[in-house]
Order: C-alpha cells, then sequence, then structure tokens
C-alpha cells in the first residue's frame, strides 16, 4: 500500500513552530497551558511514529516484528491519548472539571484510557487492534472501537462546550467546535482511507488554531508594560485554590494619573505607569499582575515575611518623586493585603475584597496597608446593591415620603411635619436614609432624589386636606448639593408654582456641614427663596462643630436641636447644662427650637422648661405614610389630650 505520509511532515513541522512560538513569548504557568503542550506533544508523537511505521510496513520483510509492533503500538497510543487530553483540556477551560459532571467525565477518561491501554499494549500477544500474517498488516476485531473511541471523546468535548455557553465567550465556542468537528471528519476520511495519512495533519492545524484563540500566551500579558494580566491573576487564583493551599494577595492602587494625562497627555501617563512598573519589577521579585487601571497585585505564600518587606519598598519608593519626560511628578499609593480562603474563597471575592478594601483606604485617607475583612466585603457588596436599587428608584420614582408631625406650644396642635424620603426594595426591604443618601451623593444621584422628594411633597400639599387640618408648613430637606446650584432657587419656585403651593407652607432644612459648601450660592438662594415667603432651618444642630456664626450670618428662622443632643441631656447633667446654654443662646437670636427625639413625657417636660417652641420625636408618632399621617391628623386632639393634657394636669 503506498501510504501518504506527506501530511504527517507538515504536521511535525506546524507543531515545532507553534511550540516556538509559544515558548518566545512570555508564557503563564497554567495547568491550560501544561494540557496545550502536551496535545502538541502527543501530536509530534503520533506523526513521527506513523512516518516510522510508513518505512517499517513497506519493509516488513527486513525489519523486525518486535520494532514493527512498538511503532504501530506507539502512535496508535499517542493518537488516542490526544483527544483524552483534549477532553480533559476543555473541562478545564470551561471550569467545568469540578463540577459533578466533571468527575463523571474523568471516570469515564480513566476507563478509556484503561481500555486503550489494554487493547493497544496487548495487541502483540492479543491482536487485538493488528497483526502481522506473514509480510502482511491486518486490523484486528478492537480495530475500529479506537476510532469509536476518539469518536467518544470529540463528541464529549462539542457536548461540554455546548453546556457551557456561559463560561467561555463565542469565540471560543466557535473555535473548540470547530476543532472537535473537523477531527471527526478528518478521521473518518482516514478511516475510509486508510493509505491518506491525514488526521495527525488535521490535528496540528487544530493545535495550531488553538493557539491562536484559546491558548495565546498574549492573552494573559499586559503587551505595553510586560506584565500579566487581569486575565493571568485570575487564573492564578483558580490554580492556587485547585491546590487547597492558602495565600495572601498585596494589591495596591496608584493615584495621580489624573494630572498627568490631563495636563501632560494620556501617552505621558503610559510613560509614566511603564516606568513604576520598571522599578517594581527591579526592586521586587515574583510575578506582578495589572488588574486595572493603576490597580496592581502580588500573590505570596500565607504569612510570607515578603508581604511586609514589598509592602514597605512601595511606600517608600512612593515618597520619592518620579521622573516622566524630565518631569518630577508625585504620586501616591493606597495599599491592602487578602488573605484566601480566610476573607476571600473564590476569585470574584478576592476581587471585591481589593476593591471593597482600596476604596476603604480612600475614605480613611490611610496609606497604610488596609487588611481585607469579611465586614468590608459584605458593605461593599451592599453599597454596590443599593446603588443599583437608587438608580432603578430614581428611574420609577419610586422613592416613598413619610410625613413626621411637629408639635407646636404656641398653636397646641401638630401645625407642622417634615417629610422624610423612604426607600424599600423587595429584596432588602426597609434601607434607611442614613445609608442610601451618602450613596446617592458619591454616585451623583442626590439631586434627582431630591427632585423626586420635593414633587411628591407639593403633590401631596396640592391633594390633601393638609391645611384644613391645620398645618402650616411642611420641612423638607436640601442636601449641600443641591444648595451649591446658582439657580436652585429658580427651580424650587417652578415647582411649588406648578402644584399652586403657597411659597410659606414650604420650611428648607440645611444641615450644619453646609458651611463647607459655597456660602454666596446659598445665600442667594436662600435671599430668593425667603423674600417669596419660604423659611429656612438649621437641621441636626449639635452635630459636629456646632458653630454660632452661620446663625449670624444665614437668615434662619428655626434650628432643629439633634436628638442625639435631647438623649444625652435626659440622664447627664453636663449635657443638661449644654442643652440650656444651648437652647438659651438660640433664643438670644430670636431664632424658635425644634427639639428632635422627643420620645418620653421626661424629656417633653424638660424641652417645655427650656422653651422649646416645637417637638418632634416618638413621643408622637414616627413618620407615616401620607394616608395614615391624615388619618393622624384628624385624630390629633386624642393624642394631644392624652400625652400632654391630661398628663400636664396631673402635674398641676
Amino acid at each position: 500500500m503506498n501510504y501518504i505520509y506527506h501530511y504527517d511532515l507538515a504536521a511535525i513541522l506546524i507543531c515545532i513552530i507553534v511550540g516556538g512560538l509559544f515558548y518566545s513569548k512570555k508564557h503563564f504557568p497554567s495547568k491550560s497551558n501544561r494540557l496545550f503542550l502536551t496535545i502538541g506533544a502527543l501530536i509530534i508523537t503520533a506523526s513521527v511514529f506513523d512516518v516510522i511505521s510508513v518505512f517499517t510496513l513497506t519493509h516488513i520483510d527486513t525489519v523486525p516484528i518486535w520494532f514493527n509492533y512498538l511503532v504501530n503500538c506507539t502512535f496508535f497510543l499517542a493518537f488516542n491519548c490526544t483527544y483524552i487530553v483534549y477532553f480533559i483540556y476543555i473541562l478545564l477551560i470551561t471550569e467545568r472539571n469540578k463540577e459533578p459532571y466533571g468527575k463523571v467525565v474523568k471516570i469515564v477518561n480513566s476507563v478509556v484510557l484503561l481500555y486503550i491501554n489494554f487493547v493497544i499494549l496487548t495487541t502483540p500477544w492479543l491482536k487485538l487492534v493488528f497483526y502481522f500474517e506473514g509480510n502482511e498488516y491486518k486490523h484486528g476485531p478492537l480495530h475500529v472501537s479506537l476510532y469509536v473511541v476518539a469518536f467518544i471523546m470529540l463528541g464529549g468535548c462539542i457536548f461540554t462546550i455546548l453546556t457551557s455557553k456561559r463560561k467561555i465567550n463565542n469565540m471560543h465556542l466557535i473555535t473548540t467546535c470547530v476543532i472537535a468537528v473537523i477531527s471527526i471528519v478528518a478521521i473518518l476520511v482516514q478511516f475510509v482511507w486508510n493509505e491518506l495519512l491525514l488526521v495527525d495533519f488535521v490535528a496540528a492545524l487544530l493545535f495550531f488554531m488553538l493557539f491562536h484563540s484559546l491558548q495565546n500566551p498574549d492573552e494573559y500579558l499586559d503587551k505595553e508594560l510586560d506584565i500579566f494580566n487581569m486575565k493571568a491573576f485570575l487564573q492564578k487564583i483558580v490554580n492556587l485554590s485547585g491546590k487547597k493551599r492558602g495565600f495572601t494577595v498585596l494589591a495596591f492602587e496608584i493615584e495621580g494619573f489624573q494630572f498627568v494625562d490631563q495636563f501632560m497627555g494620556v501617552e505621558s501617563g503610559n510613560d509614566l505607569l511603564a516606568v513604576v512598573v520598571k522599578d517594581c519589577l527591579k526592586e521586587l521579585k515574583g510575578d506582578l499582575y495589572h488588574l486595572d487601571g493603576t490597580k496592581f497585585a502580588y500573590i505570596f505564600d500565607k504569612n510570607s515575611k515578603e508581604i511586609e518587606e514589598y509592602a514597605d519598598w512601595l511606600k517608600w519608593r512612593f515618597v520619592t518623586a518620579f521622573r516622566v519626560n524630565r518631569v518630577a511628578v508625585n504620586l501616591s499609593l493606597r495599599l491592602c493585603k487578602v488573605d484566601f480562603p480566610e476573607v476571600a474563597s473564590t476569585r470574584e471575592e478576592m476581587l471585591n475584597a481589593i476593591t471593597s478594601s482600596l476604596e476603604q483606604a480612600k475614605e480613611e485617607n490611610s496609606y497604610d496597608v488596609i487588611e481585607a475583612t469579611k465586614e468590608a466585603i459584605e458593605k461593599h457588596q451592599r453599597s454596590a446593591i443599593i446603588s443599583h436599587i437608587l438608580k432603578g428608584a430614581v428611574r420609577n420614582k419610586s422613592f416613598d415620603v413619610y410625613f413626621q408631625p411637629i408639635y407646636s406650644f404656641e398653636d397646641r396642635a401638630f401645625s407642622a411635619a417634615e417629610a422624610l424620603v423612604r426607600l424599600q426594595d423587595p429584596e432588602l426591604g426597609f434601607i434607611p436614609p442614613d445609608e442610601f443618601i451618602p450613596i446617592a451623593e458619591q454616585n451623583g444621584l442626590i439631586l434627582e432624589v431630591g427632585d423626586i422628594v420635593f414633587h411628591k411633597v407639593c403633590e401631596f400639599l396640592q391633594s390633601s386636606e393638609v391645611t384644613n387640618l391645620g398645618i402650616r408648613y411642611v420641612e423638607v430637606n436640601l442636601s449641600m448639593v443641591q444648595c451649591i446650584q446658582e439657580d436652585l432657587h429658580k427651580h424650587l419656585k417652578a415647582i411649588m408654582d406648578r402644584y399652586e403651593i403657597p411659597y410659606h407652607m414650604i420650611d428648607f432644612e440645611v444641615t450644619e456641614t453646609f458651611s463647607t459648601s459655597d456660602n454666596r450660592i446659598l445665600m442667594n438662594n436662600m435671599s430668593n427663596l425667603i423674600d417669596s415667603g419660604c423659611t429656612f432651618a438649621v437641621d441636626d444642630y449639635g452635630t459636629g462643630f456646632s458653630n454660632a456664626d452661620y446663625l449670624i450670618e444665614f437668615p434662619f428662622d428655626l434650628v432643629k436641636i439633634d436628638k442625639s443632643v435631647v438623649w444625652s441631656a435626659t440622664d447627664n447633667e453636663k449635657a443638661m447644662k449644654v442643652l440650656e446654654h444651648t437652647a438659651a443662646m438660640i433664643r438670644s437670636l430670636g431664632l424658635k427650637i425644634v427639639a428632635e427625639g422627643v420620645e418620653t413625657f421626661e424629656q417633653v417636660l424638660m424641652l417645655r422648661s427650656m422653651r422649646c417652641e416645637f417637638l418632634q420625636g416618638y413621643y408622637f408618632s414616627k413618620p407615616l405614610p401620607p394616608d395614615q399621617y391624615i388619618e393622624f391628623l384628624r385624630n390629633a386632639e386624642v393624642c394631644i389630650k392624652e400625652k400632654l393634657t391630661d398628663r400636664l394636669a396631673m402635674l398641676s
């Protein structure tokens, strides 16, 4: 028989070229790399022994029979093992090797491997795959089964790929399926035309396709910085977690590039980043991973002394300026470390831990190493979830507005109320304002939230009977971001005009932290709104750095004493004295006092003795949704009689 062995020679050449290209580049050490190279080695082995078998089979009369058996058995072993290893490779890249499915497949692979080893290695004696009769090479009874095994392995690859669409992208899915299908066709062709030694050549071409798609070393490299990238980092986490060995990640983020990019250009920023990386590679051993932007990471064995050494060197290095294009640039550094598996047990958790810890470092303005904790990760994840919920609530205008009654000693009635925003989520339930409002401020949604709340307050005042029930005004909170909007007064009056709400029915509250904003803009907004009939109140007075100067400087009408001040004065004599002097000072400025957080009758008496004009708190009512608030006002006289009139009468 005239065998066409030139395809095998081409296959050997292709595999050698691919191997050379692979090793010519910086490649990431991984199990998938080892399996990939094993596939190449098996293809070369099968091709080499296929070519040798052409010579031995055409010279059966001169080549020892044992050598013919050795050559052909080696070919069949390499041929079939190629597809078994490829199946294992597919399991790995689709991340199904640890699933129950993967465990079943591993058992099947083991059984198949035992089978092919048995039928091939016993062939010289049992003649199961092939045998020699005189000077003629013949197929044994189980010769076809080896091709069936190859079909089964390739069919399993296709099934695994098609059922793992979420694990690999479309390009990889198409490539792996094409490889499997073409391999099946090539095996069928060679099975029909035995003299056409095509299967190893096709396998080599597909090996080349693997190199340029799934196993390209460039996929694991940041080409500009010549270090491993995020994909390599995540793969390393998977590799180490598979060994069930603890390790620690030291991650850091570099700050200051915004200035470089803005004033020197993005190209200079990239050059500077390359200088930073070059310094790290020169002084610090081990692999440096570029996560994204200006975030980097090292991976250490658990409790390694190098962690502290690396962190100290990094902090020392960033004290000194870097030079780019003859310009000295100062950069700053945030660092964190994350233990695996105590804090993060998956690659996703590791990334979350790094992100949350570096954010914590920024919030605390810390330049020390932040040690990640599960609590910090959970806080970061909850913050991200709430941010997503906020965006949906803004889009759907699904915030609720509750009203908390405010009692007036002068009116002897609940003649005012504070409008309070509420956020409910089907899964998280009630989300407190002191949790979601800071998040809304951080992600730039606070203006939209404030707008939605004010629209709902005006809509409620327009459609309800509150004025007939004795309500003279409603307090509405303004955020610091709203206060520094130059046209805020025009915007708010336009909304009130739309709903035909008298200006005097709105009292705007600003916290005492407003003085850190642009006072000129705030004063202009206040003056315009006050001239129209609105009033202003200082909210949460007594918290932070309370200062009487802005009570004098700004035209406030009310001062709301924070609940923490009221509560402290209840059982602390010094706090009581502070509250007394604070109330006296506020009254001396001609301002009215609203005491928040009133929860007991004793607090009512205390605040009454200090001549506080208004009381607000759970002693009278918690914040209520609009319909319940209206019902409360209808029965307000009963509440006042029970909570105040009768109890005061008993004391007199």
